[in-house]
């Protein structure tokens, strides 16, 4: 029995899945691709051989399986590596391309096993791509949510600059819920420590609204509930303009210039002084 066009088109891209390899990482290569830029041919030569045989299986499936679960874990990584999206899929596309061109030269008079290769290029194409997205998609949300608990945690540090005196750098935007956050920490801070005096240091602030403001107010007053002292060093002259503008009554918290004004300041409400040596 003659062999039908899906079985033809299998054995076909079979047996040139080696030439179609190295002409997919010629095209790569010529297309200047950032990340593909500094793959040594070798190892994208090995990496692109397992994709276009994962295509193969699929073409012998109803459903494609073996390439999406193989873009799945691609996204994964390359979203680790800080690599796009539309960088992976224009890599994929070279080689879908290529394997199209040689098809259209070889089966000219011969159409079906195109066309088989055709329908099934685009439901494996199709599906590998959604796998890549979702991947790619819930890697960078779990990245982005360690950074963010990373930057939580660095902006939450609270310092024992001195017996009796803490300092908490605040860097970068505040919304309520790091404020909050802070908050905890400077309150466990003064328990902890037995301090008398908190510095917040506000050097690192760029700007700042009322979301940020109040909760700071609201902190420096929890302070002073436990008999603390709070007080706001290294303040930018547009971040008091805003809480200024933004009619903010800080008349309660002493305000100091910088982060050794404070600390002297601090020295000072504890009967102490810095002298030269």
């Amino acid at each position: 029995m003659e062999p039908s066009a899906a079985e033809r088109a299998i054995e076909y891209y079979r047996r040139r899945l080696d030439e179609l390899v190295l002409a997919s990482c010629e095209r790569v290569r010529a297309a200047d691709l950032p990340f593909y830029r500094a793959f040594p041919l070798a190892a994208m030569q090995a990496s692109v051989k397992r994709v276009f045989e994962a295509v193969a299986a699929d073409l012998e499936s109803d459903v494609p399986h073996a390439y999406p679960a193989i873009l799945s874990a691609l996204g994964v990584q390359r979203a680790s590596m800080g690599v796009s999206v539309t960088e992976i899929t224009a890599g994929m596309h070279f080689g879908f391309e290529v394997v199209s061109e040689a098809f259209a030269v070889d089966f000219a008079a011969d159409p079906d096993p195109m066309l088989f290769w055709e329908r099934k290029r685009g439901k494996i194409a199709y599906a590998g791509v959604a796998a890549l997205a979702d991947a790619y998609l819930v890697a960078r949300e779990a990245l982005i949510r360690t950074q963010a608990d990373e930057i939580l945690a660095l902006s939450t540090q609270v310092l024992r600059l001195h017996p009796g005196v803490l300092v908490c750098p605040l860097i970068g935007h505040f919304d309520r819920e790091r404020v909050e956050a802070v908050t905890t920490a400077v309150l466990a801070a003064v328990v902890r420590h037995r301090s008398r005096v908190v510095l917040f240091d506000l050097s690192g602030v760029p700007q700042m609204d009322i979301g940020m403001a109040d909760p700071l107010v609201g902190a420096s007053r929890a302070v002073k509930l436990l008999g603390a002292q709070a007080l706001l060093v290294g303040m930018r002259p547009e971040v008091a303009r805003i809480i200024a503008a933004l009619g903010i009554d800080i008349q309660e918290i002493p305000a100091l210039g910088d982060l050794a004004g404070g600390l002297a300041h601090a020295l000072a409400l504890l009967g102490k002084q810095i002298v030269d040596a």
